[in-house]
């Protein structure tokens, strides 16, 4: 077997592949194209034009510092970035290639002033060692602003209805989740292969600079995997183990091909996607992805949710339990034989309280955080209602997720406080009109 570029996307179906918009769509042509199929696409420049980040050009070199100026392909302003948010902290992942030639990725939390510092000394080819890239990650740039502060920008209406983001002003004293991110890296730096938390949407603007993305649809992950039938296996780790892997000329043996049997079918499935800088791309719920930069590059991002993949994220919250369930199988024995109550079930509440502070710690979170979310934006809408899937439809939507865990054997056995709000949840979804 022979591999070649022409394999890579070869077996994209019509409704999977990538849809680039030429002007900005309404939400209602977005929820038609993209969000009910699942359907991934890239926005024009004209969705981000009028924030105040693009405007300003606050984050882009100036003409007058870059001897290679090019209104679409700008350079990061990174001084600029520094003077702004000087102690901001960020996770920054410095890749590095080792004396084997293997390609290892350190992560250390750190002030934006000192990331931008290792930036520089990068730049200059002050580093020994191999490194290839640095990539600021995860910056939680809204959540660290000042109240005084002007935000950057503004969430299109194209993905207002985002319920992942749209927490109870009663959370605010507390630490919770924050989905609001800013990425800045050098040429290079990259995100290897994912999907989003808890199979949620993404979104991501170029603000400076290009970004390249490889996507595999929801179908092609038993393909990527080492077991494809065992969803807890591991799966390949990027685009460029995956290539060497399938490619019979590379150092790989066969055993290592035999391992990961499926990755051809994988690779035909895969889109190649430039964005360019001012573009939006929307990633779908379940896809996987890796990401690369061109060129240095400012992104502003965004993982989100809402009642068009609510049972994708409930889904992943059942798969997330069942493994932790199988991975306590000895606890599970060792309560039950234990047991001393009159209907010897008296274990199940301890373990099924276990499983879910297991899962809060392992993904973030289980059921009460998932019903809490609903009944907040149930109450609470993110958006007005153009911009969001009318009343009638969500409620026909949610509705099998309620009747699913009020099935559901450990539904029996949690705190009452997680009972009454799916209860909640069930009443206000009732109420709701057409």
């Amino acid at each position: 077997m022979t591999v070649s570029k022409l394999d890579a996307g070869s077996a994209v179906s019509p409704d999977e592949s990538l849809i680039r918009f030429e002007k900005v769509p309404s939400y209602a042509e977005f929820q038609e194209r993209c969000l009910l199929p699942n359907r991934p696409c890239i926005f024009p420049p004209g969705l981000i034009a009028h924030w105040p980040i693009v405007q300003t050009r606050a984050w882009a070199l100036p003409p007058s510092q870059d001897n290679n100026y090019d209104d679409k392909v700008q350079k990061v302003n990174w001084e600029a970035l520094k003077q702004a948010y000087p102690t901001h902290t960020s996770p920054v992942v410095i890749t590095r290639t080792d004396p084997n030639g293997e390609t290892q990725e350190e992560r250390t939390e750190m002030t934006i002033s000192a990331a931008i510092d290792l930036i520089s000394d990068f730049k200059q080819n002050k580093f020994d060692g191999g490194v290839q890239s640095v990539y600021i990650k995860d910056w939680h740039l809204i959540k660290q602003i000042s109240r005084e502060s002007v935000e950057p920008y503004t969430v299109p209406d194209v993905f207002a209805d985002d319920w992942m983001n749209n927490v109870s002003p009663g959370d605010a004293g507390k630490e919770v989740d924050d989905f609001r991110f800013v990425y800045a890296g050098t040429v290079n730096s990259r995100t290897l292969l994912h999907r989003d938390v808890y199979t949620s949407y993404s979104w991501s603007s170029n603000v400076v600079g290009s970004k390249r993305w490889y996507l595999f649809p929801p179908r092609s992950i038993p393909h990527l995997r080492r077991f494809p039938n065992v969803k807890t296996s591991e799966l390949i780790p990027d685009i460029q183990t995956l290539l060497s892997t399938i490619t019979p000329t590379s150092t790989h043996s066969a055993q290592q091909r035999k391992e990961y049997p499926h990755l051809h079918q994988a690779y035909t499935t895969v889109q190649i996607i430039d964005q360019t800088q001012g573009e939006t791309i929307f990633i779908p719920s379940n896809w996987y992805h890796q990401v690369e930069n061109l060129t240095e590059t400012i992104s502003i991002n965004r993982n989100w949710c809402n009642s068009v993949n609510l049972p994708s994220l409930y889904q992943s919250i059942v798969d997330e339990l069942q493994h932790v369930e199988e991975s306590l199988c000895d606890v599970k024995e060792m309560l039950s034989s234990n047991d001393s109550s009159a209907t010897g079930e008296g274990w199940k509440e301890e373990f099924f309280t276990l499983i879910q502070d297991v899962a809060v710690q392992d993904a973030g979170w289980a059921w009460a955080g998932f019903w809490d979310m609903v009944v907040y934006n149930l109450e609470h809408p993110a958006t007005a209602s153009e911009s969001r899937p009318k009343d009638g439809w969500m409620r026909e939507r949610l509705r099998p997720l309620v009747d699913d865990f009020a099935e559901r054997e450990d539904a029996r056995w949690l705190n009452q406080k997680i009972l009454e709000i799916a209860k909640r949840c069930k009443i206000l979804l009732e109420a709701m009109g057409d």
